[in-house]
């Protein structure tokens, strides 16, 4: 008769990426961006759509989206935070129209968008100015790159850009009227939050 011997089951091997594809628990705030964004993007474009002049919502575009940066932090560095994030955006902005009312060489062109995206990730990072960090910017000023463009339009173009980078800034500041603590009080609660659950950890690994 033969005799069989029990199997055991054999490990499974993990793979080295399970651990960046695993979904995280989402943000506390994270319909706040999306909110501010909306409200940042709506006012300028259906003015445009009013006036016949889509075609401009390309650089108003460029301003609303600063109203994604920065919900994390309390109100008086978050003014800050946006004004740089404007700055930062209408000058790899105004980089980039110039340069496409200067040439239509794809070469230069791109050599240009490349010095410009490692310029702006060396900054946010710098900066630690946080998501959506320097993807933000990057896609607006390699847009830029290649619209049609004179000189003589880029002042006004950029001025668009501000205006609605202005209105972004109104917008992300807007909740300090209805809880100008709110993110103070956020971050006090995750904290407490963080601090039992590593509590219980501690106690279970004693028992």
């Amino acid at each position: 008769m033969r005799s069989t011997t029990p199997t055991t089951p054999q490990a499974v091997r993990r793979l080295p990426l399970a651990a960046p594809l695993r979904l995280g628990r989402p943000s506390d705030i994270w319909f706040k961006p999306a909110l501010s964004v909306v409200a940042a993007v709506a006012p300028p474009n259906l003015l445009l759509v009013a006036l016949g002049r889509l075609d401009l919502a390309m650089y108003t575009m460029a301003g609303s989206l600063c109203a994604l940066y920065a919900h994390n932090r309390p109100y008086a560095a978050r003014a800050k935070a946006l004004v740089w994030v404007v700055l930062g955006m209408l000058a790899g902005l105004a980089v980039a129209l110039v340069a496409a009312s200067l040439t239509t060489n794809a070469v230069v062109l791109v050599a240009v968008g490349s010095v410009l995206a490692a310029a702006q990730k060396a900054l946010c990072d710098a900066t630690r100015i946080g998501p959506p960090g320097h993807v933000i910017l990057i896609f607006v000023s390699s847009a830029a790159l290649f619209m049609p463009q004179t000189l003589g339009q880029v002042p006004g173009h950029l001025a668009l850009a501000a205006v609605a980078g202005v209105w972004a800034w109104l917008v992300g500041m807007a909740p300090v009227l209805l809880r100008p603590h709110g993110p103070e009080r956020r971050a006090t609660a995750q904290a407490l939050r963080s601090a039992a659950a590593s509590a219980e950890t501690a106690g279970a690994g004693t028992e």
